[in-house]
């Protein structure tokens, strides 16, 4: 019995000493994960790693997954929240849900831009939509005059343009952003045999050699043309850009200020901070910037630079599943500032050739917000969210989709964050707002919508389904793939018994290619200037009117010219050879 009473007893000392390592374990541990100095937090670059070779990205791709991969928590200081308004407090509308404030339209005019005429009427539709701004992002359209009158568009507006553009918004109380890329995507201006020497790397015409106060001259320049004319109608924050910094460390000025701060982080870090210092006592604004080339630093050097104190980052993420793509690590990675906005997309952002509506892939973006503003409220002020409606990848790509092709997918995904929850098509407001119902299909198309460029919307969503139906012609037709080939095409050589078969199918589907496209030019010319009717044309409808040009041509040559042939072997590829 005594010794039954002594094993138990030996069991309860051995339970508490096992508890008592366990927490000294546990203690240690979370010491080593949250308590290490700043210096040897990890981070997604380090001065000496290079990103040079880095592709463009955008939605969902695999870089966009790598930029936050490894961003890790960088813990607040001691007494943090008690400088930040002691306490962020989330804005909540209807039944508890987090809205943000302030619900911005991207407009990207590096492409697509549109007639002066179009901003009224857009603006009105955003008014209407419960919109509460726009962040506009001129690009090579604003009407710079001095150094940069020599790099503008030749259909760039007037200044009266502009000032008409910005009046109209303010008539409608809109808040407008104005957007001045200040690093990279400068393209419009390096592309330029005059600005060439201002590149941080002379094969590339995106990144600013900025280390040179060459460069920095020319963009406060930009940053005083717009900002003055934008401050007489009323501006209180300024975008200053700087993302997909992909080249650095090649110019001699910039490899130099590399030395002088201790790697690329730092430097970037200087180049960012004194812009944004420039714009924000200059101006009088506040500096909004993306958030994806400095998240990743250390909370110690953004304090020794003030990008806390100057900047206030827009977290953008463009995927459908920002669980993935947009980790909660990167919030917290962003919480030194107390404040953020957030950057969705509702066009441009599903492929660089992307030219028809594809609402789904947006709606699922914006669904997959509200669940981050639902995670993300109580660590920092969310200020708003941008909706970002891209014209091209960079100033150097092709078209996406047209501001008319997308806007009920806007709508959609507006609908989907004034709810605070997915609304699994059933899309009541958004019907009111268009008078008809939306679809959700790739290329689908809903009639009878009365929103700004309907008609446009209509027409290219027709045009890619009759070129649909023209493409599985061409893959599957037994005549067509065994009588009108290239062969018939270059060499003159096939049977007028069956090319004769094929001519008036070839004319009917001529026929409908054509009418698509001067349907298109007509709902097109009250919008937008001709070149970018001709570059959509070009790009997207000519490729395939001219190949079945070519083959009817030789069609009618078999059926009406053609009554000899060559014996066999008569090919030869390449002919040089």
């Amino acid at each position: 019995m005594a010794r039954s009473w002594l094993g138990r007893r030996l069991s309860g000392r051995r339970l508490i000493y096992f508890l008592i390592s366990l927490s000294l374990l546990s203690f240690v541990a979370v010491q080593f994960t949250f308590g290490r100095p700043n210096d040897v937090i990890a981070s997604r670059r380090h001065p000496q790693d290079g990103f040079n070779d880095d592709p463009p990205y955008k939605a969902g791709g695999p870089q966009e997954a790598r930029l936050h991969a490894d961003v890790v928590k960088v813990p607040p200081r001691d007494g943090f929240l008690n400088n930040v308004a002691d306490a962020i407090k989330p804005t909540f509308l209807g039944k508890g849900k987090f809205i943000p404030e302030k619900r911005i339209v991207h407009l990207d005019l590096k492409g697509g831009a549109y007639r002066p005429s179009f901003f009224p009427r857009l603006f009105d539709f955003f008014v209407k939509t419960q919109f509460t701004g726009i962040l506009l992002e001129w690009e090579d359209m604003f009407p710079y005059e001095g150094t940069l009158k020599t790099a503008i568009n030749g259909d760039a507006y007037s200044m009266q343009d502009v000032r008409d553009i910005l009046q109209a918004a303010k008539d409608r109380k809109l808040e407008v952003i104005p957007l001045v890329q200040t690093f990279g995507h400068l393209e419009w201006v390096l592309k330029l045999d005059g600005f060439a020497r201002l590149r941080e790397d002379p094969r590339h015409p995106t990144v600013i050699c900025f280390g040179k106060n060459e460069s920095f001259d020319i963009i406060k320049d930009m940053v005083d043309q717009v900002a003055g004319v934008h401050k007489e109608f009323g501006m209180s924050s300024f975008h200053m850009g700087a993302d997909e910094v992909f080249i650095l460390g090649v110019c001699n000025e910039s490899v130099k200020k590399m030395q002088e701060h201790g790697g690329k982080d730092r430097a970037m870090l200087w180049h960012m901070s004194r812009v944004a210092k420039y714009i924000k006592e200059t101006h009088k604004v506040d500096v909004l910037a993306w958030h994806d080339m400095f998240a990743h630093i250390i909370e110690e050097d953004l304090r020794t630079y003030e990008m806390t104190t100057l900047v206030e980052p827009m977290l953008w993420s463009y995927a459908e599943d920002l669980d993935y793509f947009l980790p909660f690590s990167t919030w917290l990675s962003l919480k030194p500032f107390g404040k953020a906005w957030a950057a969705s997309a509702f066009k441009g952002a599903d492929g660089p050739g992307r030219y028809i509506s594809n609402p789904m892939h947006y709606v699922k973006n914006h669904e997959s917000w509200v669940k981050q503003f639902d995670r993300a409220k109580n660590e920092l002020k969310i200020r708003g969210l941008v909706y970002t409606g891209w014209s091209r990848y960079d100033h150097m790509a092709t078209l996406c989709e047209l501001v008319p092709t997308a806007l009920p997918q806007l709508l959609m995904s507006q609908e989907t964050i004034l709810e605070g929850k997915p609304m699994n098509g059933n899309y009541e407001m958004t019907r009111k707002w268009l008078e008809c119902t939306p679809v959700t299909g790739l290329g689908e198309v809903s009639y009878g919508c009365k929103f700004p460029g309907s008609e446009v919307y209509e027409v290219i969503n027709q045009y890619y389904n009759k070129r649909l139906a023209v493409e599985k012609y061409i893959a599957e037709d037994y005549d067509f793939n065994g009588w009108l080939t290239r062969i018939a095409e270059v060499y003159d050589v096939s049977s007028p018994l069956a090319v004769e078969k094929i001519i008036p199918v070839l004319d009917q589907h001529l026929s409908d290619l054509k009418a698509s496209e001067k349907a298109f030019r007509n709902a097109m010319k009250l919008i937008y200037f001709q070149e970018t009717i001709d570059e959509y044309v070009y790009v997207y409808m000519a490729d395939i009117i001219e190949k079945l040009q070519r083959r009817r041509e030789a069609a009618i040559k078999q059926s009406t010219g053609v009554n000899t042939y060559p014996k066999r072997p008569f090919i030869k590829y390449p002919k040089e050879l």
